[in-house]
């Protein structure tokens, strides 16, 4: 019933933003002028563009972003071919703020294991298919390290994630207002499925501390293992502190992840507290608390590969290709109750 109701609320925006992109006049043809002063000439906007543009430019691109995401929502059912435990579920969709999509890969009431995949900076509506597609990575290579049992796996952008690396992602505000929704979410998979469940909370980069402090400060939410991937600190400073067993606390950062050079808060006063800097030089510091694939926080880690050297292939390339090859396998060999 959730994935109908939500599917007739995204088909209803969809129409909605659809007409509302149509009805915006184009852009106009001269969108430059020269100017000339001491003789020399200038390109610049036309009054006429920037009339336009200020009325309708940031609208346009923010309705055919949302148009172009949902379209790739709709896409999945579209496309879905009736193979078994791949089906998608919309279990939450809205338009607020920056969008929030909550989306199954297989039906999270009947699978043996549910994983519930945090996305961190930068996840929003307008980036959603890649979140998705990430989580029909982690569902197809469940199937095949574990095929005697069914996984649905779950993209949870259930809030108002940081945008921007150097700036909001510094502050732990939009973890704190997200760690009560998670919380009530994996509380309500559980009890939607009524039998066993194996549920694993995977956090990456800033979600990894949405999903730590959830875990942190709810104490009974039922989930049985945590995978944190690129993370700069869940929250806590040793596994334990989440409140599952510390063996089923699993993280991984590749070596070429700028994450790793998060560095922890100097603290205030730090000018007139040189002690305030040694933490800068602790390899065991980074920004939310002990770094989970440290020996100091107690937890388990595993393997993944070094990934591509920063700049290679965008600014932090490593930082994204936790879900391709061995590390995949990981993911999905810890999902599914196994141990890589």
């Amino acid at each position: 019933m959730r994935d109908e109701a939500n599917r007739s609320i995204l088909t209803e925006k969809r129409a909605q933003d659809q007409v509302e992109l149509d009805s915006i006049p184009p852009e106009p043809a001269n969108k430059y002028t020269y100017i000339t002063a001491n003789g020399y000439a200038a390109k610049v906007y036309t009054d006429e563009w920037v009339e336009w543009n200020n009325r309708y430019g940031d609208r346009k691109a923010q309705l055919a972003d949302a148009v172009k995401a949902m379209g790739h929502i709709q896409k999945r059912y579209d496309n879905y071919t009736g193979e078994p435990g791949t089906r998608p579920y919309l279990l939450g969709f809205d338009e607020n703020k920056l969008g929030h999509v909550i989306m199954s890969i297989g039906n999270p009431d009947t699978a043996d294991n549910v994983t519930t995949y945090v996305p961190g900076t930068g996840a929003k509506l307008a980036e959603i298919d890649g979140s998705i597609q990430r989580a029909e990575k982690l569902q197809s290579q469940a199937s095949i390290v574990d095929p005697t049992h069914t996984t649905a796996s779950i993209v949870w952008l259930g809030y108002d994630a940081p945008q921007d690396i150097m700036g909001d992602a510094m502050d732990p505000k939009f973890a704190d207002a997200a760690k009560d929704p998670l919380s009530d979410f994996l509380t309500g998979v559980d009890t939607a499925h009524g039998g066993h469940l194996n549920s694993t909370v995977l956090g990456h980069s800033y979600g990894s501390l949405v999903a730590g402090e959830a875990l942190r400060d709810h104490p009974g939410v039922p989930v049985d293992n945590a995978i944190l991937v690129g993370s700069p600190g869940v929250g806590v400073n040793h596994a334990k502190d989440l409140n599952i067993p510390a063996d089923h606390v699993w993280a991984a950062t590749a070596k070429n992840d700028l994450i790793n050079l998060a560095p922890p808060p100097a603290g205030p006063l730090a000018p007139l507290n040189p002690k305030a800097y040694m933490r800068l030089f602790d390899d065991h510091s980074l920004l939310y608390g002990c770094d989970p694939t440290s020996d100091d926080f107690g937890g388990k880690t595993f393997h993944v590969a070094d990934g591509k050297f920063p700049g290679t292939d965008g600014f932090m390339p490593a930082h994204s290709q936790y879900w391709e090859n061995e590390s995949l396998v990981n993911m999905a060999t810890i999902a599914t109750g196994g141990k890589p």
